[in-house]
């Protein structure tokens, strides 16, 4: 079988593939939330701290697979992050303690992280500019139907086989495909490109570190990820719970939001070259902003519904997937060198934020989680908003 190289209509999609891990990681096991607290005799919103230690291990394993990439190249290092993720994912299923499930999901995260580090340091060996963007926005079309089919597929799985583990043998299949694929795609890092040893990617995280403007977007990318991760980890609860919609309104509510994802990534696929403009990205955090205020306000007078609320989710996915991508093409675009470190850093710092998000909503519970969440993701929002006028100032003084 050939490989499959960049000139090849399949390499976005293996890319997608790759990093499409996680969403589906996250979002086909929240449907087993009460399937799981029943079996090990916790809360609901204590399941959810799985959320953040998946999260944790998924940012720390961001911070290394891609300066290790650096140095070894991109291909090896996703197959060995597949395997272990697909050893990982098995001992998930066979947890026989609550415990034991935390620390799988802190290695299966630390794992399948490969997955989304290194799709987007090809994607950035390959191209630069609009059309790094371009290639950006096809990957996160493709890889945001994810979200939409994954509580569908949990939802099934779970009631048809009433046992949380079927998720989890799902998602070791998943990994077996995504192993295969890691051996079809090609190497997009040159030899001539490489570190020749490890301890010489460390100049490269200290000049990453000490870029403002890279650095600033990065943390922006973080807080703005922070508010729509909350929605993720929350979702189901409110959902489920709080709302009593059912499984299936859950999951036609839930993809609603994930196509709102898709088409601003549509958007800025059809117009890469205009949305480049920063002012673009200033006006989606605004709507992002305005959008938490409003839920808000609704839920402190009792008018809200799970109409409105997805509603408001709408708009609110809609303009982070928009402002994720276009935040992530800014930092990149800062960086001339070790490309896979730069991505590092970019999701660590990111995923890290995001699952302070899902461990503060963790505290809270029935309504109290309704009110909650929008807060939380309006103080992110509200922080975005400033780490972006730091970005403006810098941009005034160096231009």
């Amino acid at each position: 079988m050939k490989n499959i190289t960049r000139d090849s209509k399949l390499f976005p999609i293996v890319l997608a593939l790759f990093a499409a891990l996680p969403p589906l990681a996250v979002n086909t096991y929240a449907p087993a939330i009460p399937l799981i607290a029943n079996d090990f005799g916790v809360s609901n919103s204590t399941v959810l701290t799985t959320f953040a230690t998946y999260f944790i291990g998924f940012s720390f394993g961001m911070l290394f697979w891609g300066a290790i990439s650096d140095k070894y190249g991109r291909k090896k290092i996703i197959i060995i992050g597949s395997v272990i993720y697909i050893i990982s994912t098995v001992l998930c299923s066979y947890s026989y303690n609550f415990k034991m499930l935390e620390i799988m999901r802190l290695i299966q995260g630390l794992s399948d992280s490969v997955g989304a580090v290194i799709a987007f340091s090809i994607a950035r060996d390959c191209y630069k500019g609009a059309k790094l963007t371009n290639l950006v926005a096809s990957i996160i079309i493709i890889l945001l139907i994810a979200p939409i089919v994954a509580p569908i597929i949990g939802t099934i799985l779970t009631n048809l086989t009433h046992t949380w583990q079927s998720t989890f043998h799902f998602l070791t299949i998943y990994g077996v495909v995504m192993l295969l694929c890691a051996f079809l795609i090609e190497e997009t890092l040159e030899h001539k490109d490489r570190k020749s040893s490890i301890l010489k990617l460390i100049p490269s995280y200290f000049q990453h570190l000490t870029n403002p403007r890279f650095m600033l977007a990065t943390v922006a990318s973080g807080t703005i990820f922070a508010a729509l991760f909350i929605y993720i980890s929350s979702s189901a609860l409110i959902y489920l719970g709080s709302y009593a919609t059912g499984s299936l309104w859950y999951c036609i509510y839930y993809g609603l939001c994930c196509v709102a994802a898709i088409f601003a990534n549509y958007l800025i696929k059809r117009h890469s070259s205009k949305v480049q403009q920063l002012k673009f990205l200033y006006y989606s955090v605004a709507l992002i902003t305005i959008s938490c205020i409003i839920s808000i306000i609704f839920n402190s007078l009792n008018l809200d519904n799970a109409f409105f609320y997805t509603l408001i989710m709408f708009v609110l996915c809609g303009n982070v997937a928009f402002s994720s991508t276009l935040i992530y093409s800014f930092a990149i675009d800062q960086i001339d060198h070790s490309f896979g470190t730069a991505n590092s850093i970019v999701n660590f710092i990111k995923n890290m934020i995001a699952a302070s998000g899902s461990y503060f909503i963790s505290f809270y519970h029935d309504r109290d989680l309704v009110i909650a969440s929008p807060i939380f993701q309006f103080i992110f929002a509200l922080a975005t908003v400033m780490l972006l006028f730091g970005i403006y100032k810098l941009n005034k003084k160096y231009s």
